[in-house]
This record gives C-alpha cells, structure tokens and sequence, in this order.
C-alpha cells in the first residue's frame, strides 16, 4: 500500500511541476529531486509491501516511507497554493508589493528547507530498506498489473452476471417450502452460516422504521411521519399491520440476542398469519429468536461443486487457448478449489483473481501464494471461515497499488449500503488515487479501475444502468472487513460510529502505524439523534488515556485530513453545531467533504469558514437544508464536483433567497461536475459560462434565467439537464455539427419545456452520435422518425407530452433501445400496439398517469428482452394486453394504484383465479396495489424461485 501512497505522490508531484510552473520557480529543482527519490524508492517498496506482515520493523518503515511521501505532496501542493493566492488577490501599491515580496521569498526559503528535510528522510529510508536485505523490483514485475499501459483494461468477465447460483438450488427450494408453509403463529424461519454466499441471499431491510415503511408502501411524506414517530407508536403500528395482513418480514445479519430482543416487541409471534426470515452467523441467535423455528444451515460446496463455481469465475469465455493450457489451469484450479473448504466466498473471490491471470505461470504462482496463505491462517482467526479471510487477503494483495487505494476507499460507507458509482468515482478522482492517462479523463480511467474491482469479484455490483454502465456497487460484509482491517493498518481511514458509539475497530487482527489519519467517515445514529455537543464526544475504543480518553466527530486539529465524509446525517441536529464550533483553518489539505441530508439551521448554518479548504475538489451538499449559502465557497479554486442540490431550511423545496451563481463559480476553472439547486432564484448578473471549460456535468440549468446558447462555449460538456427551458428550438443552436457538445454529448434532460416541441427541431437530435439518455418534458407536436433520433439511445423518458399519434411504432425501432417511461398523459390516444419483433432489447417499460389509454395490443414475439413492465395509474385501461402471456423473458409485474376491477381480474381468491390470471401465470413476481393495499408474489422476495401464487396481504 506503501507503493500506491509513493507512486500517486511522484505523479502529483510532476502534475504540480506541469500545472504550477510559474509558482514552483526557485524549488522546481528542489521538487524533481525529491521526485527521483521517491521514484527510487517505489522500487525497494514492492519488496517491502510484501513482506512487511512478516517483520515488524519492516512494516514501521514501510509506514514512515508513507508518511513521508504524504508530507512531501502536501508542501508541495500547499506552496504552490499559497503564492497562487497572493498573487490573485492583486498588488495596490509599493507598500504591500515589498511585503508580498518579502513573503514570498521567505516562504521559498522555508520550503526548500522542507523539501531538503523529507529528502534527506526519503534517502535515510532507502538506504535502511537496502541494508535490510529488502531487494529492488523494477517496474512490471511481481505485480498483476501490465507495464504496456497505465489504464486498467476494461474486460467483459465470464462471471460479469447477477445470476450465479450454483449449490444455492436446493437452499432456494427448502426455505420457499418453510415460508409457504401455513402456521398457527407467527413463525421464525432461520438461516446460519458464517458468510457463506457470495453475496446476502436477501435484501437488508432498516429496523422498525423500514419494516414500517415496507409494509405501508409509504410515500416521501408518510415515510417522514414515520421517522418522527416515537418509539412506542413504530411498534404498535408495525404490530397492528402484520395482526390484519400476512406479512414477510426480513432481519438481515442480525449479530446479537439483545438485537432480537429489541425488536421483538413489534411482531404478533403467538398469532397466525406472518413470518420472519432471520440470517444470522450466530446458532444462539437463531436458537433464542424461535426455539420452534425452522433452522436452516447451508452446507458448504462439495470439491464437484467448488470447481463448478471457480471454473464460471476463472475462465474467459471463447479464450482460444490450446487444450493443454487449459488442462494445466484445470489441474491447479480444481486443487486450489479444493482448498477453500467449501466456502463460496472464497471460492468466488479466487476466480475473480485468477480471471486476471493469462499464462500458466501466473496461475503457479496463485496456487503457491493460495497454499501460503491457508497454511499461516490456520489457528489466525477464532471465527469459523478463517479459510475466506486468508483468500481475500491474497485476492488484496495481488491488486496492483491503483486498485489498492480505490479498494480501500470503499471503507468510508456504511455496511450494506449501496454506494452510488458516481460520487464514488469522483472522490477517487478528487483524492488523486486516479493515475493520469492520455487521451482519457480520470472519470473514464476510474470507472476502467472499477471494472476491474468486480471483475476480480471484490466488489459487487447493485444496479446497472441502460447503457450497462454499474450505476452502484457494495461489499460483501467479510470483503467489507477486509477493507477496514487493511484501511485501519495503513492509517488510510477511521470510522467514527455513534450507532454502536465507538471508533472503529475491526475483526481482523491490524497494527496501526501512525496516529496521522487521513481520513474519517461519520456513520450517525439514525435511532437516538444526539442532542448536545457533550454526547458527540465519544468514548475512544483504541484512546491512549484508557477509558477516560474521548475522541471528537471532528477532530480539533485536522491538519491530515484529507476526507470527510457523513452518513445518515438527517438523523441528528449536533453536527452543524459541531461543525460551527470547528477551526477550518486547520484543514487546509481536505480534498473531500460530503455533508449531504445536513439540517442546518439560522443559528447554525454551513460555516463560512469552508472557503479556506483552498485545497477541496469535492464538496457535496446533496440534499441538506440550508437558510442561507456562504459565498465564501467562490474561494475554492481547485473544487472539481459541487452539489448544491440542498433545499431551504425554511421549507424543503422552496427557492433559497436570491443566489448569487455568478459569484460562486466564477473562479472554479478546474470544475468538471456542477449541479445547482432544483428549486432556486438567481440574481440579474450574467453567468460566465466561458470561464468553466473543463466543465462534464451540469444538472439544473435554469432555461427561464439564462440563455442555452451560452453553453456552447462548455466543450467537453457529456451530460445536460434544462429546467424549464424556453423551446426546443433555443437548443438546436448548440447541437450543430460544428459545435463540440454535440459529439460529446451522452445525457441531455429536458424539464418543463415551454413551447411546443417541433419535429423539425427534434430531428437534429440525430446528430448527438453518443446520446444514450434523453428525458423529453412538455408538449411534442409529433415524433421524428426513429432513423432522426440518436442512434444510440439506450434510455428514453415522454413525460407531458400530449401526442395524438400512437409513438410505439417509431420507439420500437430503436434497436439500442432498453428502458422506456412513458409518463403523465404522454399519449392522447385510447390504443397503443407493440408490433411482432418491436423493441428487440428493451428489458424495462414504465406506462404511468395516463388517463386517456384504454387497451394495450401485444403481438407475438413483441418485446421479446422484457424483463419489467410497470403500470400506474392509468385509469381507463382495462386490462394488461393478452400478448402478455407470449413474452416469456417477464420477470416482475408491477401494478401500482390501479381501478379495483383491473387488479381483481389478475388475483387468485380463495382458488378462483381472476380473469386474467392466465397472461401472468408465468410472471416470478407480481406485485398489485390498490391505494394503500398491497398484494404481492413471494417470488419477488426469493429470486429464482417461480410460483403462481398470489397471496393477500
């Protein structure tokens, strides 16, 4: 890990030389010396990175080597920010010239110094390494990575699906049996293993709170008077739901007794009807919750089974290698299956290493490290499945240093939570954890490096969007392990907790080498909202004074950081407080700063100290509340993502008064990714779109208050959102051939759209080559044929578009096409027909709040990719079409606020099936709701499982 700190430090250092040139005058020297050291170094430190586990003063120097690098960046970085400062802030007369003068000099002279110390410790150090018998491994060698290029490659891996259930079949149908089973009480149906799948069988679901929510189908504002009900009104009312519905109810991962014992107040256990599917790693767990439940221990893989699943992870497909390659991979792949004891984790995470792994003597060298790594763990851990730990650690190990840090990274969020891709990549990029590559911007390079995460099955994939692109990822909760034991041994990061009030400490046996933190998560109560600055001090599980030593949410002296970011912020009114009382001005090397869901208020509102993170490239308010917005923010000259997505303290949803946009971003040259406020007035000043050229993001672009063809000037501009925008025809200005967004373009948002949108005008959509998501809002005289919109469409949203002709037949000849809304009386008409070999990929149709449409036609062979098909509130519809039962590919039906007939001619009651039962009898998962009853299929809860069941609720 060592290795990655050094090598983002060289590469940061000769950015600096590149980037502030006229800044660095006097120590450019200086900073190339240091440069060559650390490259020097880099070299000795794939040796020690290796072996440092095995001697401790290794691992000490290891950690200085690291630190030293950190040190050398940040004086680096720091001059160079300070001297860009006071020359910005212009030079009024002699007087203050001189002193600027004098200042400068001093501060040369004063860095110098410092880069002559951290040298002289670099030198030190290495000479330490060599007299150590630690050997110099040039560039390539002992590491997964290739030297040909610095981009990861993206790979289409033969494991690259969410499908994968070999030895889960029989799990599957045994615990589908014991929830369909009919009970006198409210049963507890449990699963106990040690983390023995690859990913969690079932979905998490939030405590009480979220079962709530769950059971009632709340809305956003039901699910806030939820939130706000005391604890004794959350039970009585889950309880009273589950006395009048049949209700599955699932407890994820649930560690302790007194975790059930918490809960169980707000289940009916002695009456009929409910049943509660409990996963544990803890028999006494399962034991105690129902001594005369159902309890389930999967067994683990056989050798057959083993190399079953290793083979689907390891193997490309179609590689074209000669048979006796393949039998010497075969042989060494089935022993090294063998030995991870049946345990799917550890057997999916090795495919996913040796996928990357193309000649016989990189796969050796795997089933030698494998054999290593079991032998020395054996006794290691007390927990069963110490056999996982050793090969994710191996999997670990092999990652080449890029992927190191990223993966470390992922340690800043929550347990289970699904991390939003986006933002994940932006904080990598900010963090400067991304390598530099031609050609390619560091969002492309990162999303390359998180291809290759779940490639090598580190890291999961959520949700993919239209486009196939992976829209959220998550860990595995022992991966998740992993990654903190390694984050907390190389003092990358530190997890304040206040759910189980305590800083960080993981399973895993670490060693911390330094009290120099970098990085700091938040993760808050969502349950018991702290009320006073006194209770967000917490108890310090590792402090060196015992128990009496405390460790603020902030720390005081935050001169390391370089993140910090906050989780389940909503949930407490301390933290703006905490964050008013803060001295900013020690925090100058914070790179990333998340207070999204923050409820600031008048008395403490967003200080306006931040505008002294001079260094911030990542700042996101995503959906806090403010009163008011600092201008202060305009100072952070080097911030490249800003979301300002917040709502009013005042009133969520309405306009913050009068924001000076202009001001704010006037100075951001470097900014790549903006997103502006939904609801917002501006003032009268001109914005200087000009001065934004890096820009790739902008969302909320206010049509009413700017003019659209001022953006022609953001070149490199990918994605667009409008709001309210004049007319379609103001648009056409900037999507000419000769205008550069037109070929970089691949999201454009149409909001509101005033005047009616012309086909003449839409056909110039056409242009836009890498278009693959398009939302058109507001009236649409009439579509252009299909050959005049994007060719790559992949993603397409209608919403008020009042069409008098039916749009089917020109949509369903984008042959890219794969996820269609249709949304708010989208269509005038009463019929709509998908013709035979229509939308060949579309896999996802949303028909929502159309009120004429009265009946679907599908004809055979329609929409043959479909996976999902929701209807919602179109009330004159009568029936879902016939053509239904022909497209066998459905898998979830949902029906959401339809007329009580509609939904009762698909129910089955009391073994009567309703009229058109029949079209979806093939359907896993029906999901109905009239108002706020909800009727579901099991199936939607267990995948893979098909039944024709629909149960009331």
């Amino acid at each position: 890990m060592a290795e990655a700190t050094v090598s983002f430090a060289v590469e940061r250092l000769g950015g600096l030389l590149i980037e502030e040139a006229r800044f660095l005058h006097g120590v450019g020297d200086k900073v190339t010396e240091i440069q060559a050291e650390l490259r020097m170094m880099r070299c000795f430190l794939r040796d020690a990175d290796a072996r440092q586990y095995e001697d401790e003063v290794i691992r000490n120097w290891v950690a200085e080597i690291r630190e030293a690098a950190y040190d050398a960046e940040d004086t680096v970085e720091t001059f160079a920010l300070k001297l860009a400062r006071r020359r910005r802030g212009g030079l009024q007369n002699i007087l203050k010239r001189y002193a600027c003068f004098l200042s400068e000099f001093k501060a040369l002279h004063e860095v110098g110094t410092a880069i002559d110390a951290i040298k002289s410790r670099i030198s030190h150090l290495t000479a330490s390494l060599q007299s150590y018998n630690i050997r110099s491994i040039a560039e390539g060698e002992g590491s997964g990575f290739r030297n040909e290029t610095q981009r990861l490659p993206r790979q289409t891996y033969s494991h690259d699906v969410d499908e994968d259930t070999v030895g889960l079949e029989d799990s599957m149908e045994i615990l589908l049996e014991q929830l369909m089973k009919p009970d006198k009480r409210c049963s507890v149906v449990s699963i106990c293993g040690m983390g023995v799948w690859e990913r969690p069988l079932l979905p998490r679901r939030e405590a009480v709170q979220g079962i709530l929510i769950q059971l009632t189908s709340a809305d956003e504002g039901h699910k806030a008077k939820i939130r706000n009900m005391r604890d004794e009104e959350l039970f009585e009312s889950v309880y009273k739901i589950q006395e009048e519905k049949k209700c599955l109810v699932i407890l994820d991962d649930m560690w302790k007794i007194g975790d059930w014992e918490s809960l169980k107040p707000a289940f009916p256990l002695h009456k009929a009807g409910s049943k509660i599917l409990l996963t544990t790693r803890m028999q006494a767990v399962a034991s105690h919750a129902d001594p005369q439940g159902f309890l389930y221990q999967p067994e683990l893989l056989s050798e057959e089974k083993s190399w079953e699943l290793l083979r689907t992870k390891a193997f490309p497909k179609d590689d074209g290698r000669d048979p006796t390659t393949i039998n010497n991979w075969e042989l060494l792949g089935k022993e090294m299956a063998k030995d991870c004891g049946g345990l799917p984790l550890a057997v999916v995470v090795l495919g996913g290493l040796l996928a990357t792994k193309h000649h016989t003597y990189e796969w050796e060298r795997v089933h030698k490290h494998t054999k290593s790594y079991l032998r020395k763990g054996k006794g290691k851990y007390e927990q069963q499945g110490s056999g996982v730990a050793d090969v994710l650690a191996l999997s670990y190990q092999d990652l080449p240093y890029q992927l190191k840090s990223c993966f470390l990274y992922l340690g800043h969020f929550p347990e289970d939570q699904e991390i939003h891709t986006k933002a994940l990549i932006r904080m990598w990029v900010a963090e400067g954890i991304v390598s530099r590559v031609e050609e390619e911007t560091p969002e492309d390079v990162a999303e390359g490096y998180l291809d290759e995460l779940i490639g090598r099955c580190m890291i999961q994939v959520g949700r993919r969007g239209s486009n196939g692109r992976v829209q959220t990822c998550r860990l595995h909760d022992l991966m998740r392990d992993l990654c903190l034991s390694k984050a907390e041994e190389e003092n990358f990061l530190e997890i304040v907790n206040l759910q189980q009030m305590e800083t960080f400490s993981s399973s895993m046996p670490t060693t911390r080498t330094s009290n120099k933190v970098r990085r700091r998560a938040i993760f808050l109560d969502r349950c018991s909202p702290l009320e006073s600055v006194e209770e967000a001090r917490l108890l310090s599980v590792n402090g060196d004074e015992g128990a009496n030593s405390y460790v603020n949410l902030i720390p005081q002296n935050g001169t390391y950081l370089r993140s910090l970011l906050t989780f389940h912020a909503q949930y407490s009114s301390i933290i703006p407080k905490v964050l008013r009382n803060t001295d900013w001005k020690n925090f100058k090397l914070l790179r990333v700063l998340s207070l999204e869901r923050l409820p600031f208020k008048e008395n403490n509102n967003i200080p306006e100290a931040l505008g002294n993170l001079v260094h911030l490239k990542y700042l996101s308010l995503k959906r806090a509340s403010l009163p008011s917005f600092p201008s202060s923010i305009r100072n952070l000259g080097c911030i490249q993502t800003l979301d300002l997505r917040f709502y009013s303290a005042a009133d969520a949803g309405q306009p913050i008064n009068r924001f000076g946009i202009n001001k704010v971003i006037g100075r951001m040259k470097w900014l790549r990714h903006l997103y502006l406020p939904m609801y917002l007035e501006v003032d009268d000043s001109k914005v200087q779109w000009d001065n934004l050229s890096n820009l790739e993001t902008l969302k909320n672009f206010y049509g009413e208050h700017w003019e659209v063809q001022d953006l022609a000037q953001l070149t490199k501009l990918r994605k667009l959102k409008i709001r309210n925008a004049k007319s379609f025809e103001e648009l056409v200005i900037i999507l000419k051939p000769s205008c550069p967004i037109s070929n970089n373009l691949e999201s454009l948002y149409l909001d509101k759209v005033r005047a009616t949108m012309e086909e003449t005008d839409l056909r110039q959509l056409s242009i836009c080559q890498h278009l693959y998501k398009l939302f058109l809002g507001g009236d649409i005289s009439k579509l252009p044929g299909h050959h005049h919109l994007p060719p790559n469409l992949t993603k397409l949203t209608l919403c008020e578009s009042h069409l008098g002709q039916d749009p089917i037949p020109i949509l369903e000849r984008l042959l890219n096409l794969t996820t269609l809304s249709l949304w708010s009386n989208f269509y005038l008409g009463e019929e709509m027909v998908f013709s035979a070999n229509g939308f060949p990929r579309l896999k996802y149709l949303s028909l929502s709040h159309t009120f004429s449409l009265r009946r679907l036609l599908v004809e055979k062979s329609a929409m043959r990719s479909l996976k999902f098909l929701g209807i919602r509130m179109c009330s004159s519809l009568e029936m879902v079409p016939e053509g239904l039962r022909y497209i066998t590919t459905l898998q979830i039906l949902d029906i959401s606020y339809m007329p009580k007939e509609f939904i009762q001619r698909l129910q089955v009651i009391n073994g009567l099936e309703g009229d058109d039962f029949y079209k979806v009898r093939h359907v896993p998962s029906v999901s109905l709701i009239v108002g706020k009853s909800f009727i579901s299929t099991l199936s939607f809860l267990l995948p893979h499982i098909h039944t024709h069941k629909i149960k009331n609720k």
